[in-house]
């Protein structure tokens, strides 16, 4: 039976005539095997069209042959598990296998050529060649079967796929058949939360990658969660809906099918973000991007970090492409892309370490030795060809030098080019129109000098006009071939000028609030329009009209940080890519041209928020204060998203802090704290200011809290005090009804005071009853107890952190005992009785940075939970009895604020505001 021998061994793999021997040893084979030929081969088709490491012997194959065998005109009969069996036992010849998906065996062809018989792929002397666009019906039909034949698989119920059960299979590769399949089904599938809450991010995420027609918004909100996806469906379909909620503002209480998640988002009041995919992976400021074209197509984006390395992406997905570069000693500064006569795609990489480094863009290897001579750090690197086709690399660094280097042979290019009298932060090269190689340097001494690189000869005059240090330079040419050249810097403008007679091209563009730090040119599609893209202090992304100087369109905004580089880069697809760096550790893309998809965010708030404070009013409704970097304090609806009254204003400085506080009397107030070192306290239902505000700090004001204090012989609930912390190194308290201060301000503190918290010793297990105590947490590693009411220390400070503390809270236990909660710098999260100011147990470990904000809360039976933030990216949430994490939830940005009530979470991050509701199922809670 000569099925049973290994095609190959039969024909030889390495015949020329392998392609025509294979499909005729395997219909003989078929007609051998006589009633079982048509099952075998519908079996072994349903192989050729299976993806990564085959089919499982259960689950998909046979429905997968049933229907690719029902498609096709061919007469076939029904395919059974017999069948299977059959194949496996007696025609291993035409099968290799592999530890598939869940740790099961699956299966595939043995033979390439056969398998693509089995497709139907047109080939020379199988078939007369398929007429134009036949053979794309042919697959896009096939795959249509399989999808629709996986998708049956899947029960279906009364609340949807139950997508948790299906066959590992259909959740890594029913994405890649519906994407062959069409981009209708691929969009019908986008469109099913829970499908896309179990789907393998690595398989789906090319797929869905730079959203476009038809899959737009579920594109855009799967690629704002993609960051966070990973193998929990249940945590997935959490993130899923909170991005979709981000994107078109409107409750994300959307079906899951049967996948519960985690948590529900009640609001998502994000910062405006108009980019397209967030790239996150570096720990540090980002400096620079550049973004290169590889021989099949491909675009890569490669981009540089204050950590020490170089980091290669896939721009469309946002994924990482390898390991990130590691071999300068400081911090990378510069990364530029240079193609050789060869075609060879090069990087280059200038660090603080007084090194140019090379690298072999695709094998991600170093490409000869450093480069040396700097005798400072290496600001800026670029690439240029010469007219005969040698590629020239130039560098730039605080020594002042610019200098000339052959990437090939890594030897340097005559002398360093003199002039400059100030360090060098820019380097460009630039084709004229008759073909000569211009090289622009710019940088401390505000002037920008054009050079022949291939002669080492300034040409013309030096470019002046900036009154202040330029950052970046660039060249671009017009569709109708005239040169141009931008620059940007420490003025806040752009400007354009004619490298070619050395004068300005209009009036310097303005509108950028801050340093400009890169400019970039960019051509659209075809050729026919010229765009110049420039980012800066300010945050923000703005694309100009380089021959008019017009701005066109708003500046886009989504970095939390400064903007520190930019570059065009064009999709296979012809698309259009602008990719930015920031200090807030991302790189983004955006569509220049405008084409956004998504909604808007409720409030688009553009600054960064701070803070994040909940609180219950009278009437039943759960409210969230937020204030950050525009200055002023927001009240809303924390569930329906309704502003409350706002925007509270009259600090003159970013708004550091937010608490709710309840006075003797049952009304309701909110205290802010800001950096212009004051507090204020709002009616927060109506708007109104509370009194003048609170003066006497000396710097910012870190953080504010609010505690009622039972006083011998008053009558009533109590006195309602406010603590604030400030970075003058003391704690003042005030009387919250008067303003009065309460005593002088609280010292001992070294350093900065970042938190204050108050807390309340129990009696009897009673609520609001005993001693108020309240905790200061400091930039000198110590957390210290006081009286409120006297001033005085309770019991030694605080210490063991290995880092400043950041935060304070106090909590309570199940039996009622006071507990005191910090963490900071150490990445810790330690739990101190505050009266003996002894830990109790080990510190909290597992956050991997800096952790900011801490909450108590409780959950389901009055069980006490701790909650924790920070610049890892996480909140986590504690039992503070064990010291065990029970939930670590991701984010996309570091966590600065957080409040508790119950198990409704209020988060702020680098991107904005979150309410979420915890699941106590979902997330093992409980109840």
């Amino acid at each position: 039976m000569g099925w049973l021998v290994a095609l190959g061994d039969r024909v030889g793999k390495t015949s020329k005539d392998a392609a025509d021997a294979v499909p005729r040893a395997f219909e003989a084979d078929l007609v051998a095997m006589g009633e079982h030929g048509p099952s075998a081969r519908a079996l072994l088709t349903a192989l050729a069209w299976a993806r990564g490491p085959g089919l499982p012997r259960s689950g998909v194959w046979v429905p997968v042959a049933r229907a690719l065998a029902a498609a096709s005109d061919a007469e076939h009969r029904q395919v059974t598990d017999d069948d299977v069996r059959w194949l496996l036992d007696q025609a291993t010849g035409y099968l290799t296998h592999d530890t598939g998906l869940a740790s099961r065996r699956a299966y595939r062809l043995d033979s390439d050529v056969l398998a693509a018989y089995l497709r139907g792929q047109p080939a020379a002397r199988w078939k007369a060649p398929l007429a134009n666009g036949e053979w794309d019906r042919h697959r896009a039909a096939a795959e249509q079967a399989v999808t629709r034949a996986l998708l049956a698989t899947v029960s279906l119920g009364t609340h949807g796929r139950d997508w948790a059960a299906a066959d590992p299979y259909v959740r890594s590769y029913l994405v890649q058949h519906a994407a062959a399949a069409g981009p209708k089904m691929l969009a019908e599938l986008a469109a099913d939360t829970g499908f896309l809450a179990v789907t393998d991010p690595r398989t789906a995420g090319p797929l869905l990658g730079l959203p476009g027609p038809p899959w737009c918004d579920a594109g855009r909100a799967y690629q704002r969660a993609h960051p966070l996806l990973g193998k929990d469906p249940h945590a997935n379909a959490a993130y899923l809906a909170e991005a979709a909620c981000v994107l078109d503002a409107r409750d994300a209480t959307r079906d899951t099918g049967t996948i519960r998640p985690w948590y529900r988002t009640l609001l998502a009041d994000a910062r405006r973000d108009d980019s397209l995919l967030t790239l996150t992976g570096h720990p540090d400021w980002v400096n620079e991007v550049a973004a290169g074209t590889i021989p099949d197509g491909r675009l890569l984006l490669f981009s540089c970090g204050r950590e020490g390395t170089v980091r290669r992406w896939d721009p469309l997905t946002g994924d990482p492409l390898g390991e990130p570069l590691a071999g300068h000693t400081d911090g990378v500064i510069s990364v530029a892309l240079g193609t050789t006569p060869q075609g060879q795609l090069l990087l280059a990489s200038g660090s603080r370490d007084k090194t140019v480094r090379l690298w072999d863009a695709l094998t991600w290897k170093p490409f000869g030795e450093p480069l040396t001579g700097h005798d400072d750090r290496v600001q800026t690197v670029g690439f240029g060809t010469a007219p005969d086709g040698r590629l020239l690399l130039a560098s730039g660094g605080f020594d002042e030098m610019v200098r000339l280097w052959d990437p090939l042979t890594g030897t340097a290019i005559g002398e360093p080019l003199p002039g400059h009298r100030e360090w060098v932060v820019s380097v460009a090269f630039g084709t004229t129109p008759d073909g000569r190689l211009l090289l622009a340097s710019a940088g401390g001494d505000n002037a920008i000098r054009l050079w022949d690189p291939l002669r080492g000869s300034p040409v013309g005059e030096p470019l002046t006009g900036h009154t202040e240090c330029i950052l970046s330079v660039a060249f671009g040419t017009t569709p109708q071939g005239r040169m141009l050249l931008a620059s940007g810097g420490e003025d806040h403008t752009v400007r354009l000028w004619d490298p070619l007679t050395s004068t300005p091209v209009g009036r310097p563009l303005t509108g950028h609030t801050d340093i400009v730090w890169g400019v970039a040119f960019g051509t659209t599609p075809g050729g026919q329009r010229l765009l110049l893209a420039s980012v800066g202090a300010d945050q923000t992304v703005r694309l100009w009209d380089p021959l008019t100087g017009a701005p066109l369109g708003e500046p886009l905004h989504g970095h939390s940080g400064d903007a520190n580089s930019v570059a065009f880069g064009t999709a296979p697809d012809g698309r259009l890519v602008l990719a930015s760096a920031s200090d807030d550790h991302t790189v983004r893309l955006w569509d220049p041209l405008r084409l956004r998809s998504a909604g808007r965010p409720v409030h688009q708030r553009v600054d960064r928020l701070c803070e994040v404070a909940l609180a219950t009013s009278d009437d039943g409704r759960l409210l969230v204060a937020s204030g950050g970097g525009d200055r002023m304090a927001v009240v809303a609806d924390a569930r329906s998203g309704e502003l409350v009254c706002g925007p509270l204003t009259g600090h003159k400085e970013t708004v550091c802090s937010v608490a709710f506080g309840e006075a003797a009397d049952g009304r309701l107030l909110l205290a802010s704290a800001s950096r212009d070192a004051t507090v204020r306290l709002w009616d927060p239902l109506t708007g109104a200011a509370a009194g003048a505000p609170l003066t006497g700090h000396s710097g910012a004001v870190y953080s504010v809290a609010f505690g009622t204090a039972k006083v011998d012989g008053e009558a009533g609930g109590g006195r309602l005090l406010v603590a604030s912390a400030s970075e003058d190194h003391t704690v003042r308290v005030w009387d919250a009804e008067t303003g009065a201060p309460v005593g002088g301000p609280l010292t001992g503190h070294a350093g900065w005071v970042a938190g204050v918290a108050f807390g309340t010793v129990k009696e009897n297990g009673q609520e609001g009853t005993g001693r108020l105590l309240l905790a200061s947490a400091s930039g000198d590693r110590s957390v210290r107890v006081w009286d409120p009411l006297t001033g005085e220390l309770v019991g030694r400070p605080l210490t063991g952190h290995g880092g400043a503390v950041r935060a304070v809270t106090f909590g309570h236990t199940q039996d009622g005992a006071l507990v005191l909660a910090s963490a900071g710098d150490d990445h810790t999260v330690r739990v101190w009785d505050p009266l003996t100011g002894e830990l109790a147990g080990k510190p909290l470990t597992g956050h991997a940075h800096w952790v900011t904000s801490l909450a108590f809360t409780t959950g389901p039976g009055s069980r006490p939970l701790l909650v924790s933030g920070g610049g890892d990216d996480t909140v986590r949430v504690w039992n503070p009895a064990t010291g065990s994490c029970v939930l670590v939830m991701r984010r996309r940005s570091s966590v600065c604020s957080l409040s508790a009530a119950g198990l409704v979470l209020g988060i702020v991050d680098n991107e904005g505001l979150s309410i979420i509701e915890l699941d106590a199922g979902a997330v093992g809670l409980g109840g």
